[in-house]
């Protein structure tokens, strides 16, 4: 939990055979106005957005202590969303990616490490996505594609043909993907690369709905995903960077080992996206079909014309389980 005011991150055990069940465990410093904050699904690290001072503070999982600072190529950073260390799936670069949104509608990449003589990855920011996100909202982790996908919300849709920003008032969400990338491990000391800071990796924003085309009731501010298909029962992965192991069921990270793969933990068939201004109205949560092309919007009411949205007056935020 971040105290924007205190310049502080609490932590709170929430292990209910735990002596210490819903206390205060630990209260640590951090940087200036702490706001986003996520941990690394394989509970490694924490990445602290401290706003005002534009850094992220990485928190070690198993010390609770900051264990470095970033803040190359930030400003303001108030969101943040992490992938799972890539060990077997995706492109297999044996790191974990870290998008942060910054307040000026820009993405930086974090790379996880280990750095060093003999590491593979840069524990730093290493880049600015080539995307803009107007007037931003939040960011989230796609929990079905294991391709370092997020969606955000922002204003101004994006030209999916020319990566272009549309005009702020305009609600939008989209989805950003990694959508190329030399397959392995890189060593540091590696040459050859073409982009040596972003490693060869190419961005793709595939869609960017819009409030303009009738898909979205209007600007939306927050996220979450159904949770009705998912693989909470079986235990989550760790890595060699863990800190202890896994609980055996409802882990928090999105993926799943299954034979020699992972696996997305959820599947889920809709993304929620709270409108709390909607035109003509006072407060709905549109419904978006995952599965279908464009992301259209689902008629929740099929006995009312028109696509209907949920009711829901004077809605904010949104949350689901396996939310960072």
């Amino acid at each position: 939990m971040s105290n924007q005011v205190a310049d502080t991150v609490t932590f709170i055990d929430i292990n209910p055979q735990s002596a210490q069940f819903h206390q205060v465990i630990r209260t640590i410093q951090v940087g200036n106005s702490p706001r986003g904050l996520a941990f690394e699904p394989s509970n490694e690290d924490l990445l602290v957005c401290n706003e005002l001072d534009s850094t992220i503070s990485v928190v070690a999982a198993g010390t609770l202590d900051v264990r470095r600072t970033l803040g190359s190529q930030l400003n303001r950073p108030f969101e943040v969303c992490v992938t799972p260390r890539m060990t077997n799936f995706s492109f297999q670069r044996g790191v974990y990616f870290a998008h942060v949104m910054n307040r000026t509608g820009s993405v930086a990449l974090m790379e996880s490490g280990p750095n060093g003589v003999n590491g593979w990855g840069f524990d730093d920011i290493i880049g600015i996505i080539p995307f803009t996100f107007r007037a931003p909202k939040t960011l989230q982790i796609d929990p079905l594609n294991l391709d370092a996908s997020v969606y955000i919300v922002h204003e101004g849709p994006i030209d999916v043909a020319t990566g272009n920003p549309g005009d702020l008032g305009i609600g939008a969400i989209s989805r950003l993907r990694i959508e190329s990338g030399l397959i392995g491990v890189l060593p540091l000391q590696l040459t050859g690369v073409i982009n040596p800071n972003f490693r060869d990796v190419e961005f793709n924003v595939p869609v960017s709905i819009s409030q303009s085309n009738g898909q979205l009731s209007g600007i939306p501010i927050d996220i979450a995903f159904d949770n009705q298909r998912n693989l909470g029962a079986i235990p989550g992965p760790a890595t060699n960077f863990s800190a202890g192991s896994p609980i055996p069921a409802n882990h928090k990270g999105n993926t799943r080992v299954i034979g020699p793969v992972s696996v997305n933990t959820s599947e889920p068939q809709f993304l929620f996206a709270s409108v709390p201004n909607p035109i003509g109205g006072s407060g709905v949560v549109d419904v978006l079909a995952l599965a279908l092309t464009g992301l259209p919007r689902f008629d929740t009411n099929p006995y009312q014309d028109g696509i209907q949205s949920i009711p829901v007056p004077q809605v904010t935020l949104l949350s689901d389980y396996w939310r960072q």
